[in-house]
């Protein structure tokens, strides 16, 4: 797969090496284009693959631009979603993307822009605490609060 004009990780996600907030675009984003500097791409920006980046095979709904969600696996078996402050409702597809996640055994995630409180989904073996330790653990590991994308 490739981002083939997807450019919401830019938008939601915080870039902090090109001092880009949450919610906007990064100043090097042509939106619905691509990078404006991707022969020069920051580091951070290259290793950055969405979930559906990472797919083999995935319908084009679940394209970050098309569901409003971006996917990101944050741990062996913790998949987080920062979700578009347009979306008012999961669609179909996001909705089958996480109940996918769920049946393969892993938690996710899910933060909007607009709501404070995550909306957890553990899988069968985990609770929400430990899903939400996950997250904290990863946080602090990285020393960034930039990991949580509000």
């Amino acid at each position: 797969m490739n981002c083939d004009g997807c450019t919401l990780c830019c938008k939601l996600l915080l870039v902090s090496w090109m001092d880009s907030p949450a919610g906007e675009y990064c100043k090097e984003c042509d939106p619905g284009a691509g990078c404006k500097i991707y022969d020069t791409i920051p580091e951070g920006c290259l290793k950055f693959r969405c979930a559906y980046n990472q797919m083999e095979k995935a319908s084009i709904n679940l394209r970050p631009d098309k569901c409003g969600i971006v996917f990101e696996k944050i741990s062996d078996d913790v998949f987080i979603g920062t979700v578009a402050a347009s979306v008012k409702q999961l669609n179909k597809y996001a909705n089958g993307q996480i109940e996918s996640f769920l049946n393969q055994g892993f938690s996710v995630v899910l933060f909007h822009q607009n709501i404070k409180r995550p909306f957890i989904y553990p899988s069968q073996s985990k609770t929400e605490a430990e899903v939400w330790g996950v997250i904290k653990k990863k946080r602090a590991k990285i020393n960034d609060s930039s990991f949580i994308h509000n």
